[in-house]
């Protein structure tokens, strides 16, 4: 039994200290494993970088979105500042915050959709029907805003 025991820690400190190379040596004469091996580090490569690559351009595209949905919230809080409207119409003031923020959000979401739709389909994606839809949606609640009054 001790002799048993002594030929398996022995066997198990050789492939301790055994590389693949040495341990596939005998099998693979004509570097085919090699050949598999490196070109599966290789395609493991590309795969992170694209992934790091397009984790940044979603980066990008979120912030450029949340600048421009700033863009109206910014713009009427400019106005508040310089006009000091709370004093005299504190609830329309209130009224015109909660509107840019909403313009915001939605011009937020617009953009970002766009942003991640370019990204993910890149020339496949056009920007022109897209930016063309937004524009008609715009131009219809406006119009049914307009006829309600």
């Amino acid at each position: 039994m001790k002799a048993f025991a002594a030929i398996v820690f022995a066997l198990m400190s050789l492939l301790a200290f055994a590389s693949p190379e040495d341990m596939y040596g005998q099998y693979d004469k004509d570097g085919k494993y090699r050949a598999m091996q490196e070109q599966m580090d290789k395609i493991n490569q590309q795969a992170e970088a694209a992934e790091k690559e397009r984790a940044e351009k979603q980066t990008m595209a979120l912030w450029a979105a949340l600048l421009t949905g700033l863009i109206p919230l910014g713009y009427i809080g400019s106005q508040v500042i310089r006009e000091q409207t709370w004093k005299s119409n504190p609830r329309g003031t209130a009224q015109a915050l909660a509107v840019g923020l909403a313009g915001g959000a939605v011009l937020f979401g617009l953009n970002y959709g766009v942003f991640l739709l370019k990204i993910e389909y890149g020339s496949k994606f056009n920007t022109a029907v897209a930016m063309g839809l937004v524009l008609f949606m715009i131009i219809g609640s406006i119009y049914v805003l307009k006829k309600t009054k």
